[in-house]
């Protein structure tokens, strides 16, 4: 099964990168249901009651056993019915990323108006300051909940160990909208700013002595049961008010005795109940307790018992300490105490069936960060491994990098060397936190491995992503002749297919820009029979390849197979047909074009959480588009963000792409003829320069010295700087040929070597009629386009190129004045707020009060389709819920 497995992989991690949750078991945001036995508790609800409606914060905060849950399920049954609540129970292995996983699943009913898909999320939350942004997302979308009143609730969160999550329960809090509480319970105090909160008088809390049952509730309980009401001071006085006390006591009709610690529970289980029970139901407990949950099925699985439903009911039925969940199934919570006892006296007892037991709950546990670990306990090594091999990636990708760092971390070194597919997926966490290095020694290992076992197409995958990461680690020279050497083996599918496209990446780094589409073509060749999304994804990142010779047609190609396979959900495959598109129209100058599909590819990538890698092409090509219609603020905006992201990515990362970038900066600042930031950019650009930098910093860092040049009035040090290379013109991202050929020709103008200046439109116009891009031209600016465009030609130039000069000059003024109208407008003049005609569809239908799942399936869509689709109808309409949009909408219909 290994060679299948492994490619699979690529899939997964697509998969992954869709609205669907991560694996974790429902339970975790099913909130328990109300008993049917419990007692009027009216001053404990009454404050209670008053809290949950009003406050901010409501801590239930007690050991074991006091009834925090029972005393929230019963307040959440009594609440008004317009109370919206997403419930989730805490767990030691929880994260950020998996709070948040579980929290928007547990707030899906509501339809919110997420402007970040609630999948990426976790992903956005494991970058810097990512904890903050990702609560803020999550306060904005509650913030525009359509409910009188909110509530979050986080039950046991005593279990997380995790402080970052500690993190993002402040900013929750801190930032929660007026009409949501956030509600805790724990056994212990939680490291949160309480003392802040309850000076504000913001804070409502329920401790041990509000939960302790009194005498008369003691009494109360009896009559309800039609006990003997002589027990109850005797009762009170040995449990000291403690429900968990009083239920074991009162459950098996025991005589009063203390029963107030752990030991003494245990030694009342031991001989009030478990002695006194059916041997097999006795046993069945014991084996079941392994469960966090109790299902028929699961039930019958672990305990492998025949008699295991009959079992399950008379537990259902009695209610031994058990819960019952709010669950279209029949599913039980063991209470803690009792679930702690079984398993103590199942070691005990029954040691030998524990690791059995264990890897049958492992088996049908959809959370694979609770079934690693009872493979672990139960020493199946290989299981063990083997769950996270197969089902690792598709949580990484999801921002479950740290959660499965940890579970690898339980392995034993033996497992990584019989599986090497573990590193395979230790490559993976890397790749998601940039940590070239370790991508570099994780994927080494794997393709050693893998060769090993002889899954050679895998193993050369492995060595594909360990050599891309060499291209950013400073080792370009030897990543190289690795590439190289992977493309000569003629590999088939998606690790040809990775071969052939990182050595594009590399003649292009190299600046051997002519050969570089052709192995681009070759790794297309490769996928266009392959109806693979997790294949086609690698060369999301096409787009920064837009500029070289021979790419026009190659990207097309691109488009059309990407987009077949992609579909309509969210992934970097469509964001990287969405960048494409952007660049095939700026190629040709198409700028009105390109803008709709950079505006398509913003709410692409916001939706996706902007992972790093996609928002640096998308902010390069605001570079290039945003100061051709002179748009000043979107281009400042650019250069905040693109700064802050290096400044915050990883030491290999920032000294190998920030040049590039910034080269982008000084063409954007030139074109928007802002000269003390071309000057400011320069400078950042020469001072990025190091040793890190591929072969074509080079060329980069002479571009910019050639427009200060120009600038300061060094015509002859300009010409000299901006003159291309022998060869291709464009050999850097964004077009930067063009505005290089047309500001070195102004600068041979000013000296008036017009020959050179004509000999050298004409190698330009030459490339043009080859296919070659024009776009870039445009950003030397209409000033420097209508010098150039000016000149007295005569025979120098042939005419339709003199003319073609007058109309991008034309074009440049047109752009700065507004003009785009002379270009398609891919959103259609007839709607408002360039709206595309599938969002004008799903909001004929949001209007018409219908949910998301009923618009899915009106429109053939999935529904997480339709909350991408929402979160951009709201982000064009300036609109902040849904009410408000189908308002907008209906008055724009008239």
């Amino acid at each position: 099964m290994l060679p299948d497995q492994i490619s699979a992989w690529a899939q997964a991690q697509f998969d992954a990168m869709s609205d669907a949750h991560p694996a974790f078991a429902r339970t975790k945001i099913q909130p328990p249901r109300q008993r049917a036995d419990l007692i009027d508790r009216g001053p404990l609800q009454a404050q209670m009651s008053q809290a949950l409606q009003q406050q901010k914060l409501v801590l239930m905060l007690a050991p074991a056993g006091w009834g925090k849950t029972s005393a929230l399920a019963r307040q959440l049954a009594l609440l008004p019915s317009n109370t919206a609540v997403a419930w989730v129970s805490a767990d030691e292995e929880d994260d950020v990323p998996r709070l948040l996983a579980a929290l928007t699943a547990a707030l899906e009913p509501l339809e919110l108006p997420w402007r970040v898909s609630p999948s990426a999320l976790g992903t956005l939350a494991l970058g810097s300051r990512g904890v903050q942004q990702a609560a803020a997302e999550v306060v904005n979308a509650l913030a525009e909940a359509e409910v009188a009143r909110g509530l979050l609730i986080f039950d046991d969160i005593h279990r997380i160990a995790d402080p970052q999550a500690f993190e993002f329960l402040n900013a929750l809090i801190d930032w929660l909208p007026g009409h949501w509480g956030l509600v805790l319970s724990s056994r212990t105090e939680p490291p949160l700013a309480l003392a802040r909160w309850r000076a504000r008088g913001e804070l409502s809390e329920f401790r041990q002595t509000d939960l302790r049952f009194s005498s008369d509730e003691v009494q109360a309980m009896l009559r309800s049961r039609g006990d003997d009401m002589g027990r109850a001071d005797a009762l009170h006085r040995s449990t000291e008010g403690w429900a968990a006390g009083l239920r074991l006591m009162l459950s098996v009709g025991a005589k009063a005795g203390p029963v107030t610690g752990r030991q003494h529970v245990y030694d009342f289980l031991a001989d009030e109940v478990l002695a006194g029970m059916d041997e097999r139901l006795r046993l069945f407990l014991l084996r079941c307790s392994v469960l966090p949950e109790l299902t028929p099925q699961r039930c019958a699985h672990v305990s492998a018992m025949p008699d295991a439903q009959e079992h399950f009911e008379q537990v259902e039925r009695e209610g031994l300490f058990v819960t019952p969940l709010d669950d279209a199934t029949r599913t039980l919570r063991l209470h803690d105490l009792f679930r702690n006892f079984l398993e103590d006296r199942l070691q005990r007892d029954h040691a030998a069936e524990l690791p059995e037991l264990l890897q049958r709950a492992a088996e049908h546990e959809p959370d694979l960060v609770r079934a690693v670990p009872w493979l672990v306990r139960a020493g199946a090594w290989r299981a063990a491994a083997s769950g996270l091999a197969v089902r690792g990636p598709a949580l990484v990708s999801l921002g479950g990098g740290p959660a499965i760092e940890r579970l690898l971390g339980l392995l034993p070194p033996t497992s990584f060397a019989q599986d090497p597919r573990l590193h395979l997926l230790r490559g993976l966490c890397a790749i998601q936190a940039f940590d070239f290095e370790l991508i570099i020694d994780a994927m080494r290992q794997a393709a050693e491995g893998l060769d090993r076992l002889g899954v050679v197409n895998e193993a050369a995958l492995a060595r594909a992503y360990q050599h891309m990461a060499g291209l950013s680690s400073g080792q370009l020279e030897t990543s190289a002749v690795g590439m190289a050497a992977l493309h000569a083996r003629g590999l088939n599918g998606a690790a040809g297919a990775l071969a052939a496209y990182y050595c594009g990446w590399i003649q292009s780094a190299t600046m051997q820009t002519e050969a570089a589409a052709g192995y681009i073509e070759t790794a297309l060749a490769h996928l266009e029979p392959v109806h693979d999304a997790g294949a086609w994804q690698p060369l999301y990142l096409i787009g920064f390849l837009a500029s070289l010779p021979g790419m026009g047609p190659i990207l097309e190609r691109f488009v059309k197979g990407a987009t077949l396979v992609a579909g309509e959900r969210a992934s970097l495959l469509r964001l990287g047909v969405l960048q494409a598109r952007t660049t095939l129209a700026l190629r040709e100058g198409r700028i009105g074009e390109a803008r709709d599909w950079l505006a398509s590819a913003d709410d692409e990538l916001r939706w996706l959480g902007n992972p790093r890698s996609a928002l640096n092409l998308n902010t390069m090509l605001h570079f290039a588009i945003d100061p051709l219609v002179g748009d000043e603020a979107a281009c400042h905006k650019a250069a905040t963000e693109i700064r802050a992201d290096f400044r915050n990515s990883t030491p290999e990362h920032r000294r190998t792409h920030a040049g590039s970038a910034l080269l982008c900066e000084v063409r954007c600042a030139w074109a928007l003829g802002d000269t003390d930031w071309v000057r400011q950019a320069v400078t950042d650009r020469l001072q990025a320069a190091n040793a890190f930098e591929w072969p074509i910093g080079t060329l980069e860092c002479s571009v910019a010295k050639g427009m200060l040049a120009l600038i300061d009035g060094r015509n002859a040090e300009a010409e000299q700087a901006l003159m291309p290379p022998p060869g291709a013109i464009e050999r850097l991202p964004s077009m930067a040929g063009g505005q290089s050929v047309i500001l070195c020709v102004e600068a041979q103008r000013r000296q008036g070597r017009l020959d050179a200046a004509a000999a050298l439109l004409t190698r330009w116009f030459d490339s043009l009629d080859a296919g070659e891009p024009v776009g870039g031209a445009l950003l030397a600016g209409h000033a420097v386009l209508a010098a150039v465009a000016g000149v007295s030609w005569r025979d120098k130039l042939a005419p339709p190129r003199q003319q073609r000069l007058r109309d991008l000059a034309a074009q440049a003024l047109s752009l700065r004045e507004g003009g785009l109208t002379q270009v398609p407008d891919l959103n259609l003049a007839h709607l408002p707020a360039g709206l595309t005609e599938r969002e004008a569809e799903v909001l004929d239908l949001l209007a018409q009060g219908q949910s998301n799942k009923l618009i899915a399936r009106s429109l053939d869509l999935s529904p997480f389709t339709v909350k991408r689709h929402v979160a951009n109808i709201l982000n064009k309409t300036t609109t902040t819920s849904r009410t408000e949009v189908a308002a907008w909408w209906v008055a724009q219909r008239g």
